[in-house]
């Protein structure tokens, strides 16, 4: 029986570092391999303040949870300046660091001979001293990080983390800071990697450097993987799997001396398989989606009642007139990219209330003025003015903040998160993206989710994507995900709009539909600049045409009097 409930124990311990790696990989998209070492931080700072200060197991944990914190949001704020394989690299580094030294800092964690001797955890006088006992404990405990967790990713927050995951360029071009929101995350998931390694240090008694290992991480990857990402259930699932089948060797009769080299061979030949045929894991992010598309989805506007916000009016913003005054100022830009200048004193001009049509032949600089203006691209030379200030070189949140938005060319949709989503992640000064927020909903949290639900359905109504607002982006037509870029640039409620190319890739057919959308936006207060190669477009669409040629501006006027130029023709022709 104490063996049963050592394996249940087991299974409770990797469902936290599951829960708490999930958080970084399946939600965030941060792929790194040093989780062991915040769950071994969490171990020694326990167990050495248990045994050299005498302080209980509760204080133990809060000094784990606050240095396992500090570490993640120290190693985070380098190790995010670079993604992909590089995070790989860098976390690795982290890893081998801690690791080395716990196994050399003999004087305070004795190396190789560990540290044994961890007292028993005592809580309200009741000293913990039976198998069965510490389950309850393991189990009290993973059921309140599986709680925080949820209630982190089912919030505005999750919805940045999982718009991260997707896209960092398109999540910085709706104003959020993902520097900011990594950090978090990173301090989050070391934090409850710090409990597991202080439950542990307190079960076992004795820790020494050969528990939190590169292995060990790996480990905990592939309980997210084979569970799942993107589903905290999943992680709970991907912990009994892996740690129930080793543990099947026990009744096969293998020798001690292979089962450690076969429990590998398992691990591995996991990874390679569902990485391979089942990338989603036994259950996937979208497992528990329901199947009728007009129901509402799991993961869609946590907290808030769907029943309730079908009740609710839906009303798209209140329309504010045009003044004609100029909003945006460009002057002198200057880019070039080695001896290639995308953009040579480059001044244009954006009245309020109007839609500026920006045209001109291919590399004539036209997405490269947009990546300069809203900040993803630094100017050699020149200024860009908003509103009569000066917004040269801010970045690309700042920028977005300030009422700048933009669309994409490849649109940059949040393929894996719902509709719905996709526009409620746009809308700005959510209280609930801030930590503290997140964790602890108030009611004042829960009226802004549904104001904030209620006008996500209104731009979804706008575009005509409202029966489609559970459904998943991928799963979209093209034109569906071109109406979707445009409700998810509306919900920003920025005032310019910069829309690259609304129209390419569309049919005829569905062309119009596009333009009438794009011709309402003046009356509801926006001010439109629009990069597009149909001419038709930009001459049923503009009031006025500015006409790029090398990175500069050689031409601005009516749409009927530059097209009837047949020198500007020649040149956007290639003649």
């Amino acid at each position: 029986m104490d063996y049963l409930v050592h394996v249940a124990i087991n299974i409770a311990l990797y469902a936290i570092l599951g829960v708490s790696f999930n958080l970084l990989l399946g939600y965030t998209g941060l792929f790194a391999v040093s989780h062991a070492a915040f769950f071994g931080i969490g171990a020694y700072a326990s167990a050495l303040l248990a045994l050299h200060a005498g302080w209980g197991f509760l204080w133990g944990m809060a000094l784990g949870i606050v240095v396992a914190g500090l570490v993640g949001a120290v190693i985070a704020l380098p190790a995010l300046r670079v993604s992909g394989d590089y995070l790989v690299i860098v976390s690795f580094g982290l890893q081998i660091i801690v690791f080395s030294v716990m196994l050399n800092w003999q004087d305070v964690t004795r190396g190789v001979a560990g540290l044994p001797g961890i007292p028993r955890p005592t809580l309200l006088g009741w000293k913990l001293t039976t198998p069965s006992q510490y389950l309850l404990l393991f189990l009290v405990v993973a059921g309140l990080c599986v709680w925080l967790a949820r209630r982190l990713t089912r919030s505005p927050f999750g919805r940045v983390l999982k718009a991260i995951r997707e896209d960092e360029v398109a999540t910085q071009a709706l104003g959020k800071n993902i520097t900011r929101f990594k950090v978090l995350v990173f301090v989050v998931a070391g934090a409850l990697a710090a409990v597991a390694g202080n439950l542990y240090a307190h079960y076992v008694t004795f820790i020494n450097p050969f528990s939190f290992t590169l292995e060990e991480s790996i480990f905990i990857m592939a309980v997210v993987i084979v569970g799942g990402a993107g589903n905290l259930w999943g992680s709970l699932l991907g912990a009994a799997v892996l740690v129930i089948m080793p543990e099947s060797l026990r009744f096969l009769q293998v020798p001690p001396t292979v089962s450690g080299a076969i429990r590998q061979i398992i691990y591995g030949l996991l990874l390679v398989l569902f990485m391979r045929f089942r990338p989603q894991g036994l259950w996937g992010e979208h497992a528990a989606r329901p199947a009728a598309p007009g129901r509402r989805s799991l993961e869609a506007t946590p907290g808030e009642s769907w029943r309730a916000a079908e009740l609710a009016p839906v009303s798209t913003p209140a329309a504010v007139p045009a003044s004609g005054q100029p909003l945006l100022e460009v002057r002198g830009l200057t880019k070039a990219f080695g001896g290639i200048r995308a953009l040579s004193n480059l001044s244009l001009t954006l009245p309020q209330g109007t839609i500026t049509g920006l045209i001109g032949p291919n590399g004539a600089g036209k997405t490269t003025a947009f990546n300069v203006i809203t900040g993803f691209l630094p100017p050699d030379a020149g200024a860009v003015r908003y509103r009569g200030e000066e917004i040269t070189g801010l970045t690309p949140y700042r920028v977005a903040r300030l009422g700048i938005a933009r669309s994409f060319q490849d649109l940059r949709l949040f393929q894996r998160m719902t509709v719905l989503d996709n526009v409620l992640v746009a809308r700005p000064g959510q209280s609930g993206e801030r930590l503290a927020r997140a964790l602890v909903r108030g009611r004042r949290a829960r009226m802004e989710e549904a104001r904030n639900l209620n006008a996500a359905l209104a731009y979804l109504d706008f575009v005509q994507l409202l029966s489609r607002a559970h459904e998943i982006a991928e799963n979209l037509s093209y034109p569906e995900q071109k109406l979707l870029a445009l409700a998810r640039l509306l919900a920003t409620e920025a005032e310019l709009l910069l829309l690259d190319e609304p129209t390419a890739g569309l049919a005829p057919t569905t062309v119009g539909d596009m333009l009438a959308l794009i011709r309402k936006l003046p009356e509801r207060g926006k001010t439109v600049c629009i990069i597009e190669h149909n001419l038709d477009v930009i001459k049923g669409l503009s009031e006025r045409v500015v006409f790029l040629d090398g990175g500069e501006a050689i031409a601005t006027g009516a749409p009927e009097t530059i097209m009837a130029d047949p020198q500007l023709a020649d040149i956007y022709f290639g003649r």
